[in-house]
């Protein structure tokens, strides 16, 4: 494979010889497959066999290759063949992919040591293997969960056994006083539901989540924020054009404000979950819960001229890939996010929140609008509460001003 790339036998044989040389071969392939042009695959290639070399020579292997080093050896390097430059970031870049391969063939280890993977205490492991299984959460939120969890733990010791509730309140009114009202919220109802475990389990006082203040929040008292629907029509429009960036970005878009999808839920998507002869959509959101919903003829239609023009991935069956290679499905809602940031800015709409959320909240909007009862909408929406969905009742003002009541005049 690596004929492909170089045709100098004296080249060739340096890459075989050294010792990333077993792998290269491998490497080559593999960069092929992920859609990188030839020019940056070589420049990878020449990167694998310098960090080879480099780690032989400081007594390692490449199971264990230490990229921070390597880049710090970079900006004095002397080493005979480099070839990709001493300093260009291909060279960096390119040790990264190529460790990044090693540890998919199962050669490399990840850059964090075996001691961190396992630094969590075994009482947090398990709570994030409960919230995994039972509670479906995404790994995000477990990641989230997980550190207030850990913070708690520092502060009280480890045993749960002896926490009482004068502790857990100052512990939250510490936390509290050094955030925002947003990661306060988030705050709350962490340590709620970490006590709620700790006492289904036996392991500390029962109802000791009682003693998490409140936090100030009226779930009703802000105006949802919606994009209006000229705006969504320059939106759309901002994505016209035959390129695959503009093709999927236009995609996304309809996906996200006609069905209002959050943007996990996008980013999430995969070919199997369109039933294209039903017309019908599957989607799996927070706690798994599955929904089919309709797929309209112009979502439909976004998604396969997408499909026809996207570079295909032998790897993933997502819908949505990156435009850039590797051509990886996102990881998470953010890549989602920014694509829509970014053809917001195209379009030049000003607007109080950008993102694909505000999109959802759109969706919302035009639905009730429309007539749609809000229990509907809450299906759609897959919102566990009525009360969620009650919040985009305030944001018809028209129908509101129909059913407000005159304001009695003052008696004499």
């Amino acid at each position: 494979m690596l004929d492909t790339y170089f045709e100098s036998p004296k080249m060739l044989a340096h890459l075989s010889a050294g010792p990333s040389g077993p792998y290269m071969d491998g490497f080559a392939a593999w960069l092929e497959r992920s859609g990188y042009d030839l020019s940056v695959a070589v420049r990878y290639l020449r990167a694998a066999a310098h960090i080879g070399h480099f780690t032989l020579e400081q007594g390692g292997t490449l199971a264990n290759m230490d990229l921070l080093a390597f880049s710090g050896h970079l900006r004095t390097c002397r080493c005979p063949r480099p070839k990709g430059g001493r300093r260009n970031h291909h060279t960096i870049y390119g040790a990264r992919r190529y460790r990044e391969y090693l540890v998919a063939i199962g050669v490399g280890q990840c850059g964090s040591t075996p001691e961190s993977q396992n630094a969590d205490p075994a009482i947090i492991v398990e709570y994030q293997r409960w919230l995994r299984k039972h509670r479906g959460a995404a790994e995000s939120t477990v990641r989230l969960y997980s550190r207030d969890a850990a913070d708690l733990l520092t502060a009280l010791g480890d045993d749960p056994g002896r926490w009482d509730a004068k502790g857990v309140r100052g512990h939250f009114l510490d936390r509290a006083s050094k955030c925002g009202a947003g990661t306060a919220e988030k705050l709350t109802t962490g340590l709620r539901a970490f006590l709620r475990y700790l006492s289904a389990r036996g392991q500390c006082q029962a109802d000791l989540d009682l003693a998490v203040p409140a936090f100030a929040s009226w779930r009703l008292a802000r105006l949802p924020r919606y994009l209006t629907a000229e705006q969504v029509d320059s939106l759309i429009a901002a994505c016209d054009g035959s390129s695959p960036g503009r093709r999927r970005d236009r995609a996304i878009i309809l996906l996200l404000a006609r069905l209002g999808l959050r943007a996990g839920d996008v980013g999430g998507l995969r070919i199997g979950d369109i039933e294209w002869e039903a017309g019908m959509l599957r989607v799996s959101g927070k706690g798994r819960y599955q929904v089919r919903l309709p797929l309209s003829q112009d979502v439909g239609d976004a998604i396969l001229d997408y499909l026809a023009c996207r570079t295909p991935t032998r790897e993933c069956d997502h819908i949505f890939v990156r435009n850039i290679a590797p051509y990886r499905p996102f990881k998470r809602g953010d890549g989602v996010s920014s694509a829509v940031k970014c053809a917001m800015k195209r379009a030049g709409i000003v607007s109080p929140a950008k993102g694909a959320h505000v999109l959802r909240h759109t969706a919302a909007t035009q639905m009730l609008r429309h007539g749609v009862p809000l229990d509907q909408i809450g299906l759609v929406l897959r919102h566990r509460g009525i009360d969620t969905t009650a919040c985009y009742a305030k944001a018809d003002v028209n129908l509101l001003k129909e059913i407000a009541q005159p304001w009695p005049e003052a008696l004499s």
